[in-house]
């Protein structure tokens, strides 16, 4: 499983004023970084990495967010720094040292001999001896912290799952969008009860926000959103194109330990078109996954109101318009997911089978997924062809799949009917917007 990593670099003394000069020179584009060639060592791209780093000898100076990079030559590999910020003063590694628990101080010993990875368990305890040497690192190391790690470990495991799910839900939100989706690594454990996972990141518009609601006021299927008892907001923002936003909104009327999992509600404005998918959690079962349901339980009731609803979009006209073309107009797929664990270090996405629902009916029918005592079961092995997280993407970002622009004017009474489920419903529209709009602050 991806977890944060610290690296301490110890910058040779004829590279120190070369890469602080490089860093002044960038210093007005927030994702540029200096680097720097380190022995290569093992940490996971989709996980935060901060860098502790020494441009005076025998202590620590500068703090920067770390990104592992390419080879740079045998046995090496780019060490990058974004942001890179001076501290108040040099910390020198004996008092840096001497602040931690003595439990600990062996290890970060070993690490400075050499420099390298912290070990994990060390990690928490040398970023709150920091933040207490130099407050002003605080907010940048907030999510290494130890203090950070024990908030994690108080919430309730339902909780934790559901906040998994909907990390999840936003995560293949954002990749729809062709938005990064780092910002999932500024998720902190928010004060009091959350309702949902997007509550734990900065700039969260919770309940209600004016300007959000004059703008969505026509979407379809918003009014039900604005009606829920508890939800928040969130606009994220394409790095290298600003006119294209993603506004997400997670709407519930139960507390996080109450809520029954999340679906995802994706609306591309662009083509007026909307999919939705349900998540399903897979059990460990000998060397496999699998996913058991019997036929009076509530998956099967979900199934159920997912046809009253087609039955509803069926009756609306053929669709007409160019881009209302769609390969499949039936919006609904599910998810099957082998594992979901909330690990708020790691923004990749969960690995799973996507099956539209037209092909788990014609699944379910056939009686492939029968098992051997004759239960219904789903798993890797028997369900066949399936759509991985790139393949799903690519045909919802081009709405090659969706609601035809007809169907999606009627989806209020679908975007209700999941609001009263118990889910939070994770609700995310794609726009390009254009002129002021664009240039104004999000």
């Amino acid at each position: 499983m991806p977890v944060a990593s610290a690296y301490i670099l110890k910058v040779p003394a004829n590279r120190r004023s070369t890469i602080l000069h490089r860093a002044d020179e960038l210093g007005y584009f927030p994702k540029a970084a200096v680097g720097e060639p380190v022995p290569t060592f093992t940490h996971s791209r989709n996980a935060p990495l901060v860098v502790l780093a020494s441009f005076e000898d025998e202590a620590i100076s500068h703090v920067a967010s770390g990104r592992k990079g390419v080879s740079a030559g045998t046995g090496l590999v780019r060490l990058n720094m974004e942001g890179l910020h001076a501290l108040s003063r040099p910390i020198p590694f004996a008092e840096l040292k001497g602040a931690l628990p003595p439990k600990f101080r062996a290890h970060f010993q070993r690490t400075l001999d050499h420099g390298g990875v912290l070990p994990p368990k060390t990690l928490g305890a040398v970023v709150d001896a920091l933040i207490g040497l130099d407050a002003s690192v605080g907010p940048m190391l907030a999510r290494f912290s130890e203090r950070r790690a024990e908030a994690l470990r108080r919430l309730a495991p339902a909780a934790r799952e559901n906040l998994a799910i909907q990390k999840e839900t936003l995560g293949v939100a954002l990749e729809i969008a062709g938005i990064s989706r780092d910002e999932l690594l500024t998720w902190a454990p928010p004060d009091g009860t959350p309702h949902s996972f997007l509550e734990g990141l900065p700039q969260v518009y919770v309940r209600e926000d004016a300007m959000l609601i004059a703008d969505f006021s026509n979407l379809p299927g918003f009014r039900a959103i604005s009606e829920a008892s508890h939800y928040a907001a969130r606009t994220f923002q394409n790095e290298s194109d600003s006119a294209v936003r993603l506004t997400v909104l997670m709407a519930n009327r139960l507390r996080l330990e109450e809520q029954t999992g999340a679906d995802l509600v994706y609306y591309n404005e662009t083509y007026r078109s909307f999919v939705m998918v349900q998540y399903k959690a897979m059990e460990k079962a000998d060397e496999t996954h699998e996913f058991r349901w019997q036929d009076n339980d509530t998956f099967i009731d979900e199934i159920a109101r997912m046809d009253v609803l087609l039955a509803e979009l069926v009756k609306i006209p053929l669709n007409t318009e160019p881009d209302g073309f769609r390969l499949s107009s039936n919006p609904f797929f599910l998810k099957f997911c082998p594992r979901i664990v909330f690990n708020p270090d790691d923004k990749g996405l969960f690995k799973g089978i996507y099956l539209p629902l037209d092909l788990w009916k014609l699944l379910h029918a056939s009686k492939r997924l029968k098992g051997p005592k004759g239960g219904n079961v789903l798993s890797y092995e028997n369900v066949g062809r399936r759509l991985n997280n790139t393949e799903f993407v690519t045909l919802v970002a081009g709405s090659w799949v969706g609601t035809t622009i007809g169907q999606s004017a009627a989806l209020e009474g679908v975007i209700r009917s999941i609001l009263q489920s118990g889910k939070t419903v994770t609700f995310a529209v794609k726009r390009k917007v254009t002129g002021a709009e664009a240039s104004g602050a999000t």
